[in-house]
């Protein structure tokens, strides 16, 4: 960041202030300018994509339609009703909600939707983005009238050219993270404050800000925070002294901060620990993210794209691993970035400390041990480089701060401005649109011509300021529609699918449980989001979760249900008669009304083609189960296991039954004369590895079986290559497709003695692989026979709340008390008003030991750290508070009685 310079008795530069309410918007309209116009552009590039209330369509993509609006709407639920913020019922068997809030759903603007009808959150949510965008502008305004004393119309040029840089054009979409970027300027602006002026106000609020709306971007904001103290430092350098004073005050009030975060960061903190990301480990060897070899080449390669991502008018990266970082923030930012470097005005020491502070950041980008720790000890799923907005801001800073000195620039300087501009143009050629080479060069020779005729005194710089203000305007107008078309939106008519009879048949769904204590819960038979549940308003299964419980997500992969660990998803599609039971799932929802499971399924209510399906053997939360389960343990090995074995372990051991609930069937015949099959272990049934021996054809694999007696049948299949499976009966294809993209136990359906079943699936020419295919017979008997025994001994619920449930229960012998909530530590449980062990199962299910007799049962959740960060949230709040009533009241006061100034060496930037 730009340095400034002190100057002993000097009289700093000063803004005009009026008085009145006329006086505060004459004092402050460039900053009004720079909010209200990037919020129209905004505003009309949504609209020119008829993005509602414009049209029929929605900004909701990617993780904006599974993550981001189901849980917003879930939030809005919550405030409304009033619900506990600690746990959450909705998603995925109950999940800590202080955590998933800590991520996605901390932004101030979220906590609004309290006052807004439920079918105006879409079109909250655009002008949220809106907002966000038009802040950044204002923000990064501020920054710059406060740090240059300059108030005039570049604020709002140099405001847009933040605002529409390409990271936020390119990630609006990922409104999770577009607080804690609009707040930066505002975090620059106190570390600035702070270390010029000993004013830690605004630095401790902005940090704090920042960590709080978005802990993960709020951990850039700490590293830059840290890189601009190493700047200023050598650039200003004043001793040892001063420096360990320096930082000293960066120390304490960063701790202060970070303290006033606590109570919320702290039990974030805990849950991150219970993820996948917690078991990331540090790059041993030297490799790079971009270039084409691990070695200087590749770097220099890798910065030459890097470069020419600076290009006005590309199209933003969206969510691409591959792609390059969004940096592009104007051609004027460009053109008068390597103006900074050239201008006499500037120290030679403050150049090369900002041009390093750009490089590393660029270089950060590039080596993937730099990149490791820029984004927490972790490489990102998608989204790569996470920080690069800060290389748009320090840009951005510098050309204004080239802009306030063009009086020393020579046409030497234009030229060569000029010349880097074609390199970086050059450097695009193949790799960028023709249109946006031919746009940047076309505004890059406007501005240096009339930056060229400047020099010579031939054009005022008025003039430029009218030049500049048309051409950002337009480049910021053109960014926000070339951001929305290269995001895109999607039709509001079909979100959630069938939504005016999927939600009536939920409201019957709800009314049937009008007058239900206990916690049940609902499931799709298959998924519009990842997150359903949320979006739609009942106790689900699924969730798609950055902070996913990771061994929620081991057991659902055991169990024979939908798990990605490092997709930080678990899914329930539709399943067994033994997953439903001990998943206490008491409803399904069919939406186009197809399902498989006439056995356990009844139909209780339909709209449509939307069915409300009832489960037969439901068991409602909390029953008593043999004391073995609880030594019952997942197999970390992914896909290397078969479920149908787990689900018959896990049925033994919690019912005490001997026999298997399910029966293997054998293959009668296997594949395709166009294939080599054979199984990979003939000791082992059910694996397999394949390979085709034509590509003229098109390949497929298919394993065909003979029912041995009528009953339910089902399947489960990891196909390498082949994620949709196709069950045939007697060589006809079942009107369903099982989406096998993360395997899971489905059900086939009714099948009769003798009849024919095949598993079939599609596969790419050339195909080889592996599979594992197993099909099974349920043993009704033996299923029937567990769940007369497990309902004999049930919770009966008498409370339930956001984070807690009670209940009475008499167990017919001494057990393990089961339930389905998902275990991480801030649970307690207590029987007859004592706390007693949990012992999880499979170290993700609530379990305890429960004798025989007749109990009272309270299971109750506080997230682990919230007390100690309560009290140090509490702590710093109070030091906060004495620190400015200390400082800016007692010590002012007594200043000016002993007539002493407070500031014997005044600030003044030097703005000549």
């Amino acid at each position: 960041m730009p340095a400034v310079k002190k100057k002993k008795k000097s009289v700093p530069v000063t803004i005009e202030n009026k008085s009145g309410f006329k006086g505060f918007f004459s004092n402050n309209l460039f900053i009004i300018l720079a909010f209200v116009i990037p919020f129209v552009l905004m505003t009309a590039a949504f609209g020119v994509m008829k993005v509602s209330p414009f049209g029929d369509n929605q900004i909701l993509v990617t993780d904006l339609w599974h993550q981001y609006y189901p849980f917003l709407a879930d939030m809005q639920e919550k405030l409304k009703h009033g619900e506990s913020l600690f746990w959450s019922w909705t998603q995925g068997g109950g999940v800590n909600y202080f955590a998933l809030m800590s991520y996605y759903l901390m932004s101030p603007l979220n906590f609004l939707t309290v006052f807004l009808p439920s079918e105006w959150l879409r079109e909250f949510l655009m002008f949220s983005v809106v907002i966000k965008v038009a802040c950044a502008s204002m923000f990064m305004a501020i920054f710059l009238r406060s740090l240059f004393k300059k108030n005039d119309f570049s604020l709002v040029i140099f405001g847009c050219s933040f605002g529409f840089c390409a990271f936020f054009m390119g990630y609006y979409w990922n409104t999770i993270w577009l607080d804690t970027v609009c707040i930066t300027p505002l975090v620059a602006l106190g570390t600035v404050k702070l270390f010029t002026e000993g004013k830690f106000r605004l630095y401790i609020v902005s940090l704090a800000l920042s960590l709080l709306t978005n802990y993960y971007i709020g951990l850039f904001a700490c590293i830059f925070v840290l890189l601009s103290f190493i700047a200023y430092n050598i650039v200003k350098w004043d001793g040892i002294k001063k420096f360990a004073t320096n930082l000293l005050h960066t120390g304490i009030y960063s701790l202060i901060a970070l303290g006033l975060t606590a109570f919320f960061l702290l039990p974030a903190f805990f849950g991150l620990q219970n993820t996948n990301a917690s078991g990331a480990t540090f790059p041993t060897t030297f490799a790079i993210n971009i270039g084409s070899t691990n070695d200087l080449m590749g770097v220099l390669e890798a910065i030459r794209k890097i470069l020419s991502n600076f290009i006005t008018f590309a199209a933003p990266a969206i969510k691409e691993a591959d792609a390059l970082p969004n940096i592009a923030c104007g051609t004027l930012s460009l053109v008068l970035g390597i103006l900074f470097f050239t201008s006499k005005k500037i120290s030679l020491k403050e150049k090369i400390v900002d041009g390093c502070l750009i490089g590393f950041m660029i270089i950060s980008c590039i080596i993937r041990q730099l990149d490791y720790i820029w984004h927490g000890f972790h490489f990102t799923n998608m989204i790569p480089y996470r920080f690069s907005y800060l290389i748009s801001f320090v840009l951005v800073v510098m050309a204004f701060r080239a802009f306030m000195l063009l009086e020393s620039s020579s046409c030497w300087d234009v030229i060569l401005a000029a010349l880097f501009v074609a390199l970086v143009i050059i450097f695009g050629i193949g790799t960028q649109e023709a249109y946006a080479l031919v746009g940047t060069a076309v505004i890059a020779a406007v501005i240096c011509v009339l930056l060229f005729l400047y020099t010579k005194r031939i054009v005022p710089k008025q003039v430029l300021l009218i030049v500049f203000g048309v051409i950002i305007v337009g480049e910021s107008a053109a960014a926000g529609y070339i951001g929305v078309k290269t995001t895109t939106v999607t039709g509001t008519y079909d979100y959630p699918r069938g939504e005016e009879s999927t939600a009536q048949v939920i409201d019957y769904m709800d009314s049937l449980e009008n007058n239900t204590t206990e916690m049940w819960r609902a499931e799709m038979t298959s998924t519009q989001t990842l997150n359903d549940a949320a979006l739609n308003h009942y106790n689900g299964l699924s969730m798609f979760n950055s902070m996913a419980n990771v061994d929620m997500t081991v057991l659902f992969e055991n169990f024979g249900m939908m798990g990605w660990k490092s997709g930080n998803r678990y899914t329930y599609a539709e399943g067994s008669p033994v997953t439903n039971l001990f998943m206490n799932l008491k409803y399904l929802i069919a939406r186009d009304g197809i399902y498989m499971n006439t056995y356990d399924l009844t139909e209780a209510y339909g709209v449509g083609n939307v069915k409300l399906l009832q489960n037969n053997h439901y068991l409602p939360m909390g029953f008593m189960t043999n004391s073995e389960l609880a030594g019952w343990q997942v197999n970390q090995n992914e896909d290397q296991f078969n479920p149908f074995d787990t689900q018959n372990e896990f049925f033994k051991l919690a019912t005490g039954i001997k026999d298997d609930v399910y029966t293997p069937l054998d293959v009668v015949s296997q594949g395709h004369t166009d294939y080599t099959q054979f199984p990979v272990n003939k000791t082992d049934y059910g694996r397999y590895s394949f390979n085709c021996n034509d590509t003229t054809v098109t390949p497929h694999v298919k394993w065909n079986y003979e029912a041995p007696k009528d009953g339910l049948y089902l399947m489960y299949a990891d196909i390498s290559g082949g994620d949709d499976v196709t069950v045939m009966i007697n060589d006809v294809a079942q009107s369903k497709t099982y989406g096998m993209g993360r395997s899971y136990i489905a059900c086939i359906g009714q099948c009769k003695k003798g009849d024919k079943i095949s598993v079939y699936s599609n596969l790419q020419q050339g195909q080889s692989g592996s599979a594992m295919v197993f099909v099974d017979v349920l043993n009704q008997d033996v299923f029937e026979e567990g769940y007369k025994k497990l309902s004999n001994s049930v919770m009966t619920t008498t409370k339930l709340t956001g984070s807690s449930m009670e209940g009475t229960i008499n167990a017919q012998e001494n057990g393990l008390f089961y339930t389905s909530v998902p275990y991480e530590e801030g649970w307690k449980a207590y029987v007859d008003g004592k706390e007693v062990t949990i012992t999880p199962v499979g170290n993700a299910l609530v379990a305890f030991n429960l004798d025989k007799g007749e109990h009272t049962i309270k299971l109750e959740y506080y997230p682990k750290g919230f007390a100690i960060g309560l009290t140090v949230t509490i702590i710093c709040a109070a030091t906060f508070a004495f620190l400015c009533v200390w400082t800016y009241i007692i010590k002012k006061r007594g200043k000016k009685k002993g007539d002493i100034s407070e500031n014997p060496e005044e600030v003044q930037i030097n703005a000549e």
